[in-house]
């Protein structure tokens, strides 16, 4: 019982913040691009 382990599930909770924010910044960044193509 080695409580300095880092936790499976708190390593899994990481990669899914981290994955969340990449697919936010891809969407915003698929908006802004369609907005400047049909706008510019």
């Amino acid at each position: 019982m080695n409580e300095r382990e880092p936790t499976p599930s708190f390593l899994r909770m990481m990669g899914l913040v981290a994955a969340s924010v990449a697919v936010t910044i891809l969407i915003f960044f698929g908006i802004g691009y369609v907005l400047g193509r049909i706008f510019l």
